[in-house]
């Protein structure tokens, strides 16, 4: 039996292998990519293929086919929301943990290069799949069938937070009480823990506090677009009823822009003639004329990923500008980084909530916190990174790996597995 550790997360996944001489080591899992241990975690239904393809190939597939066939991303975030149970890709239905799965496999055809033997997979979860604690063991649940459709059977799950605590560990030469905040895609994690105990065994006793919020990147772009791109699209703009009442743009139209891979929603044959009607009957008819080349266009895609490129940019400097134009869209936007942080305060604050309430839970104040470990690609914004040292000090933060120090850790966690068989 050979013991592996996968972050299937919200953005991106990567995997570690707990060898049987008590190392471990980060796998490739996405060989086209320019960081092979790190595998994007979207899926593209290729229409020369009629398959999926994942990762560096989903996103080269996607672009070769000049955006005709089907690309999903973030399928981890639908994985307490009971109303997707299903979804229509040409020909034929999948199942959101079919869906999952697909990635699973993809992750068992690289170990498979790697080891013959049988596998036993830890599985790394959010403090928190939805902020509603029903749905906790849905999610969970959900996620388990998805690794036994891709041959998984012996599955355990960890917390993402606790698994990126157990990596810091590693470099540790005395005990603290750390502070691990998780901070990716479609989640912000925290866990308090001590560490630097050196023991094996399930670690339960040294975890004080864990909680988590579904606020972060994912959260952080769909802000900049509803306040910021929205109005090129038609926020703000009203229109004309069948009665001859002025009315607001339809909020319905809006709410889909918020994530890239939900604009694809509008491409029923209901919304196309809403969408025509609207073009006569608009304030702004250009603004409808570049929401029907968005959704024509299959633009979303893009224009996210411009707004990435902008948001990663303020992280370094003071300004940028959101820049796209096709077809009828024509966006020029300039974004201070103090617009960018003026835009993402309350978010934020719902994060130093959630971070505050896992405080109170362990009983500590900032002061008895040791060190702060900062993990995730959202971790890297100054303005969170300014929130911890605000509360905790600037000395006291830590951080390594933005994106695979959760996998580290997960297989830390199967590298306890490895001791129990030897014992």
């Amino acid at each position: 039996m050979e013991h592996f550790g996968l972050d299937f997360g919200t953005t991106n996944s990567s995997l570690a292998w707990a060898r049987r001489d008590g190392q471990v080591s980060l796998c490739d899992i996405d060989l086209p990519a320019v960081n092979p241990r790190v595998l994007r975690s979207l899926l593209y239904f290729s229409l020369d293929a009629r398959d999926f393809v994942i990762g560096h190939q989903a996103i080269s597939e996607y672009l070769r086919e000049d955006m005709q066939g089907t690309l999903i991303q973030s399928i981890k975030t639908f994985l307490a929301d009971n109303s997707f149970e299903r979804t229509w890709v040409y020909d034929r239905f999948y199942a959101l943990e079919d869906l999952i799965a697909v990635v699973f496999r993809h992750v068992r055809a690289a170990i498979a290069q790697l080891t013959d033997a049988d596998v036993a997979l830890v599985v790394g979860r959010p403090a928190v799949f939805v902020e509603r604690p029903e749905k906790e063991h849905i999610a969970q649940e959900r996620l388990r069938k998805a690794a036994q459709l891709a041959g998984f059977f012996d599955v355990e799950f960890q917390y993402e937070p606790i698994a990126a605590g157990l990596a810091y560990e590693e470099s540790l030469a005395a005990p603290e009480v750390a502070l691990i905040a998780d901070l990716g895609g479609g989640t912000s994690d925290f866990t308090v823990m001590r560490l630097g105990t050196r023991h094996s065994g399930e670690r339960r006793e040294d975890i004080l506090a864990t909680g988590g919020v579904q606020i972060a990147g994912d959260s952080f772009n769909a802000t900049i677009m509803a306040r910021r791109l929205a109005k090129y699209f038609g926020a703000g703009s009203t229109y004309r009823s069948f009665t001859g009442d002025e009315l607001p743009f339809p909020s319905a139209l809006l709410a889909t822009l918020a994530r890239w891979h939900h604009v694809s929603f509008l491409r029923s044959r209901e919304t196309r003639e809403q969408l025509r009607r609207l073009r006569w009957t608009c304030s702004n008819p250009d603004a409808v004329a570049a929401l029907e080349a968005l959704v024509e266009g299959n633009y979303a895609f893009y224009l996210f990923q411009e707004i990435e490129r902008a948001k990663s940019e303020l992280s370094a400097r003071d300004t940028t500008t959101i820049r796209f134009a096709h077809d009828a869209i024509n966006i020029d936007e300039r974004l201070s980084r103090a617009d960018f942080e003026a835009l993402i305060a309350a978010e934020q604050q719902r994060i130093q909530r959630c971070l505050h309430s896992v405080l109170d839970t362990a009983g500590l104040q900032p002061p008895a916190v040791d060190a702060v470990f900062l993990t995730g690609g959202s971790a890297q914004i100054p303005a969170i990174r300014r929130m911890f040292a605000d509360e905790f000090g600037e000395a006291k933060l830590k951080s390594k790996d933005y994106l695979t120090s959760v996998a580290v850790g997960l297989g830390l966690t199967a590298l306890r597995r490895v001791g129990q068989q030897s014992s």
